[in-house]
């Protein structure tokens, strides 16, 4: 099976092709020339590997949270290349990518990802890892960093720039750290694990269905004030 995974949430352009069981990224840091590289880069790709582009199966991308920019250069490039090429696509939460990245490197199999969005509010999301891929625990949203969700008890380990607010959140999530990795980026790797077993799963979907995940539409709905006891 060869996949393409693309992400462009972050100031980073990260490109991932899977053959087989065969992994080749391409990460760099391009600030605001997404929408300039991004086709290049991939056919630059594809060349390297000796990819035809008629020869992909299925395409993988970063839904967000993130830049909203970047989200939808990753989108529409997806909507795109999975609609000429009449193949599905599966989005993937970027918390949720940057959360499975940290099992990989460090094993840690309770992740909370929090980054920064605007002002005080974080892009939120808690995840446990179950047979080596890592689930949601609580929703990815966006919340005050003093408004967080409480977490059960356990080992957590908090990663994403958000956390240089970490005595608040850490008061709001009733839960102290284990450790703190400030700077993160969606890789690769973990984004094709991930949307191959989303895949796997039958959750893949046309092409023309690819959203962006922004979460700020969601800050209205939040519930004010505490949340309350069971």
């Amino acid at each position: 099976m060869n996949v393409l995974a693309i992400e462009t949430s972050t100031t980073a352009c990260c490109l991932g092709l899977r053959l087989g069981d065969q992994t080749t990224e391409q990460f760099v840091q391009l600030q605001r020339t997404h929408s300039r590289e991004i086709l290049p880069r991939i056919a630059a790709l594809l060349a390297d590997t000796g990819v035809e582009l008629s020869a992909l199966d299925l395409l993988v991308y970063g839904k967000g949270p993130g830049s909203f920019t970047g989200l939808r250069i990753a989108t529409g490039v997806v909507q795109g290349l999975g609609y000429g090429l009449d193949i599905p696509v599966v989005g993937i939460s970027t918390l949720a990518c940057c959360a499975q990245g940290r099992y990989r490197e460090f094993g840690d199999t309770q992740i909370v990802v929090a980054e920064t969005a605007r002002a005080d509010e974080v892009f939120f999301g808690a995840y446990s890892v179950v047979n080596g891929h890592v689930q949601p625990v609580l929703a990815d949203g966006m919340y005050l960093a003093s408004e967080l969700p409480a977490l059960q008890a356990g080992r957590w380990v908090g990663i994403g720039s958000a956390w240089h607010q970490r005595p608040e959140m850490e008061l709001a999530l009733h839960n102290n750290m284990a450790a703190i990795q400030l700077e993160i980026y969606p890789r690769a790797p973990d984004l094709l694990d991930l949307g191959i077993l989303e895949w796997q799963a039958g959750r893949a979907m046309e092409a023309l269905q690819a959203t962006p995940e922004y979460l700020r539409e969601q800050v209205a709905l939040r519930p004010k004030g505490p949340i309350p006891s069971k």
